[in-house]
């Protein structure tokens, strides 16, 4: 499935549209405390779209989603994605309707059919900061909950010999790019990626920039063999592919993942991003979907163009038609619980360590055993933070 390369515009009548019928409430169905979840209120099925904070299926938005049998396919291009999902990463979930948790700190689950993924940017490190790095002329800042695998398992680990593939939020009001998984490399990859709002834009040249004016990337080209949108300038959000010579290959623009994966009216939305277009607090945008909060309940903070929101509502004419909208700070994401399921092996009970899904877990006398004897071959529910590039385990329970 290809992608459509067009930019939504969001009019009265989708708008009037987006608002006909009965918007079903939703309610926190477990997986991380309330609120959290909430899709489980009888809709024909589910999309989320957020990062996977748990393995085991995978876990987005506080729901266990079953991927035995989805298609994985490129946000950027609609082919196959080609890589493991891991933690961290951007997902976009078109899936069944969702089955409430039955116990009070349990997970909601679903069965996905069909999943996007992708990164935001992929380049070289030019510079490293106490809580940021800088690639290509942008600045990608960390949290502790920041993901880092491969050469470098934290921050303090990268330098400017390596190569970066970043998933995460883009800030269009700073340029900046809220780091959810990094993927650290000494090799340098075949092709480069950046997102962002254009700027410099010079169709004679055909030269741009992207970011901010204040913050603006390194100077990108095009030429004939480029594929380009049918109409773009200066202040439109695009998601560029190049060679490490900065020539673009493709430049494609911001696109709602509701049309990739054919979402469906009347199910049921929850939502994690940006805000990436902003009219007023009844209608904006997050990451290329539409949202008609006219009649949501908001609770944080004020609405704004770059503000983090996590929303839930059901889906209408391709709109997000709005019940909650919440605006969580970077200390809330920063403290982010993981959760993993699985079968425990490689336990070593000197060095208080064992591997789950391919990854090292340490464990203290501060974690909570809740009735099991760790071993290999034991199934078993993990919950995890991140802690100087470790992963720790906070709390251990059987999954049998």
């Amino acid at each position: 499935m290809q992608s459509i390369q067009t930019n939504p515009t969001f009019t009265r009548r989708t708008l009037l549209l987006g608002m006909i019928g009965s918007v079903a409430h939703l309610t926190g169905c477990g997986g991380g405390g309330s609120d959290v979840a909430g899709l489980s209120s009888g809709g024909t099925g589910s999309f989320t779209s957020g990062t996977i904070s748990g393995l085991g299926s995978i876990i987005v938005n506080g729901i266990r989603y079953n991927d035995d049998n989805a298609t994985v396919i490129s946000r950027d291009d609609g082919t196959s994605f080609g890589q493991s999902l891991k933690v961290g990463m951007v997902v976009s979930i078109q899936g069944s309707a969702v089955t409430a948790a039955t116990t009070s700190n349990g997970t909601a689950t679903a069965t996905a059919t069909k999943i996007s993924c992708g990164s935001e940017w992929q380049g070289p490190v030019s510079s490293v900061s106490a809580s940021s790095f800088n690639m290509l002329g942008l600045t990608v800042d960390v949290l502790t909950s920041t993901v880092f695998e491969g050469v470098a398992t934290q921050l303090a680990g990268l330098s400017t010999s390596h190569f970066v593939e970043v998933h995460g939020y883009v800030d269009q009001t700073t340029g900046h790019l809220q780091a959810t998984h990094v993927e650290v490399s000494n090799t340098q990859p075949t092709q480069y990626k950046l997102s962002g709002v254009v700027n410099n834009f010079s169709a004679v040249n055909r030269t741009f920039k992207l970011g901010t004016t204040a913050q603006p990337s390194s100077q990108i080209s095009w030429d004939s063999n480029t594929s380009v949108p049918s109409s773009w300038s200066d202040g439109v959000f695009v998601r560029v592919t190049m060679t490490p010579g900065l020539l673009a290959t493709h430049i494609r623009l911001l696109t709602s993942p509701l049309a990739l994966l054919d979402a469906d009216n009347e199910q049921d939305v929850e939502i994690h991003g940006f805000i990436s277009a902003y009219q007023s607090n009844a209608n904006f945008t997050v990451n290329g979907i539409q949202v008609d909060a006219s009649n949501a309940r908001i609770a944080g903070g004020s609405l704004a163009l770059g503000v983090r929101v996590e929303i839930k509502g059901s889906l209408n004419n391709s709109i997000l038609v709005a019940t909650k909208v919440e605006t969580p700070s970077n200390s809330e994401e920063a403290s982010r619980t993981f959760e993993f399921h699985g079968t425990l092996s490689a336990l070593d009970a000197t060095a208080q360590t064992f591997v789950l899904h391919g990854l090292t877990f340490q464990y203290n006398n501060s974690t909570s055993m809740q009735g099991i004897t760790l071993a290999n071959g034991v199934s078993i529910e993990v919950k995890a933070t991140r802690s100087s590039g470790a992963w720790v385990a906070t709390e251990i329970s059987s999954d049998a």
